[in-house]
């Protein structure tokens, strides 16, 4: 899975994760989605979405817990 090419280099992002049959909705820098999608592809324990759209509605959502810890190599 590649993230280039269809969401903003920076900015924030809206990301959806799916943990069983429960959504969690998150707003994250743009910075941490390749690490964020890096982890996940080590072991892959839930499934994620990141949505195109309004970026206007990812200020209403909570940030990505941990979002700090993705912005590293």
């Amino acid at each position: 899975m590649t993230t280039g090419g269809w969401f903003p280099p920076e900015g924030d992002v809206h990301v959806r994760i799916w943990l069983a049959d429960v959504v969690f909705d998150y707003t994250a820098t743009a910075a941490a989605i390749p690490n964020l999608i890096h982890d996940w592809g080590q072991k892959r324990w839930c499934t994620i979405e990141l949505t195109r759209g309004n970026i206007d509605n990812c200020r209403l959502l909570p940030r990505l817990p941990c979002e700090r810890l993705f912005l590293g190599p």
